[in-house]
């Protein structure tokens, strides 16, 4: 999930950070493409806002909002928050290829460093549905979800799983808690 708010931030910070030289592009495989109905930049509060049909898209991401806002340090640093707003929709693959489904009505995009400690974090939640992450494996849902980044703990409130039964997985795919089979 990381992925996906590093990657809306390199899309949208590369517009504020030109140069007066040619940029160079990345390789296409590493773009990031945000569209939306209607979009623009607030030179006072430093913040992309793109709004209606948002999609975001890359090779291993794919986010759908309503509102997408993005604020940005002047000083050409990290951004600081992302907020996906209505009907938030992420497709990410992980580190194994296999996607993991995020619903939500609001993701919330947090960084900050204290102590030369970096802190990230993404939050779901927003009321009904509630919050929900489904890979292969399983489901998790709750009325607020919240990964760190940085440990990768996942944690909520009004927390539930759901583990998958998978076709033929005796041993390890299958669920811890088939005890007598």
């Amino acid at each position: 999930m990381k992925i996906v708010f590093a990657l809306l931030l390199a899309g949208s910070c590369s517009l504020l950070w030109a140069q007066t030289n040619a940029p160079v592009e990345p390789p296409a495989d590493q773009q990031t493409d945000i569209t939306a109905a209607h979009g623009r930049f607030d030179g006072i509060k430093y913040q992309m806002v793109y709004e209606g049909n948002v999609l975001v898209q890359d090779p291993k991401v794919k986010l759908t909002c309503e509102k997408l806002i993005v604020d940005l340090q002047k000083d050409g640093g990290h951004p600081t928050n992302i907020l996906a707003l209505t009907n938030v929709v992420v497709d990410v693959l992980d580190e194994k290829g296999q996607t993991n489904h995020v619903t939500a009505n609001r993701a919330t995009y947090t960084y900050t460093v204290a102590n030369a400690t970096t802190n990230e974090m993404i939050t779901f939640d927003g009321g009904e549905p509630k919050p929900r992450v489904e890979n292969p494996q399983l489901i998790m849902e709750g009325d607020v979800l919240t990964f760190d980044l940085g440990t990768k703990q996942f944690s909520g409130e009004g927390f539930r799983t759901i583990f998958k039964q998978l076709p033929n997985a005796g041993g390890t795919n299958g669920s811890p808690f088939q005890l007598f089979k």
